[in-house]
């Protein structure tokens, strides 16, 4: 199984009550790293600028692939987790890497690409139809639809206005409780998973401070996470979409797989050492 995943690495400022720590970040940093770790093949096109290139080194050393597009900037992101809630966090950004434009996907295709963004913005909409012809498995994240810059550097989470018009191209499509809510209005997550579903999406993968769950328009499938500390918070949804897509022919082992992996990860800051 080969997975792409396509969105900007970041410089994560992970703040807790406790303490501060500075770490390579976002989804295909998270995702690639966890995939590889438990049997994928995986590439990443990301981007940001020359001086941050050792933010690759630990995707390069699990035996990802890596596709560099410089950019001046290097997307960088303050974390604050005010609470021992992991859902109940402030995100600030202090700079951003340029956008992805149609020329970067000209020449690629993959059985399973990941859209994982960090920011609205990060690549141009219409690509999600181009690259819906270019996999087999069109799989994509809540996150890089719904966290938008605003004017005071903070990322605020807003509805997706196009949700109507893309949603339907993506065969799995992950978000967390405060996502599910942003885009559908509906507290109750299950309630939300089958709106997302009715607009289009194949599976939604849904995490929350207790677990994951799966919805495929006929059942939901659930499985717990472990105890797991606030500081290994960052990247929860991305390690566990891509672990969770690892095992897509079967849901029901595709979320106990992914809830151990992530319970695992979110013992210690950084991606998912196996």
């Amino acid at each position: 199984m080969e997975i792409l995943f396509i969105g900007h690495v970041a410089k994560d400022i992970n703040k807790t009550l406790q303490k501060t720590v500075i770490v390579p970040g976002g989804g295909v940093f998270y995702g690639s790293i966890a995939a590889q770790k438990v049997g994928a093949r995986c590439r990443v096109i990301t981007k940001c600028a020359a001086q941050d290139q050792f933010l690759y080194e630990e995707m390069l050393k699990s035996g990802v692939q890596v596709s560099f597009f410089e950019s001046e900037t290097t997307t960088t992101i303050e974390n604050f987790y005010p609470t021992e809630n992991p859902d109940d966090r402030i995100s600030r950004v202090l700079s951003l890497a340029s956008s992805f434009q149609k020329k970067d996907i000209e020449d690629l295709s993959c059985e399973m690409i990941v859209l994982s963004a960090l920011w609205h913005g990060e690549f141009a909409e219409e690509m999600i139809v181009d690259l819906r012809e270019k996999a087999k498995i069109l799989i994509g994240d809540a996150q890089g639809f719904l966290r938008n810059v605003v004017e005071d550097g903070q990322l605020r989470y807003q509805d997706w206005h196009e949700k109507t018009k893309y949603l339907k191209f993506f065969d799995v499509f992950k978000i967390d409780s405060n996502e599910a809510f942003v885009l559908t209005g509906e507290k109750e997550l299950k309630k939300a998973c089958e709106k997302i579903h009715k607009l289009g999406v194949k599976i939604i993968v849904a995490t929350h401070k207790e677990g994951v769950c799966a919805f495929d328009g006929k059942q939901f499938y659930e499985a717990q996470f472990l105890p797991y500390k606030l500081e290994g918070r960052t990247g929860r949804g991305d390690t566990c979409l891509a672990v969770f897509v690892t095992a897509l022919y079967d849901l029901k082992m595709a979320v106990k797989l992914a809830s151990e992996v992530t319970s695992k990860k979110m013992q210690y800051p950084g991606p998912y050492r196996g």
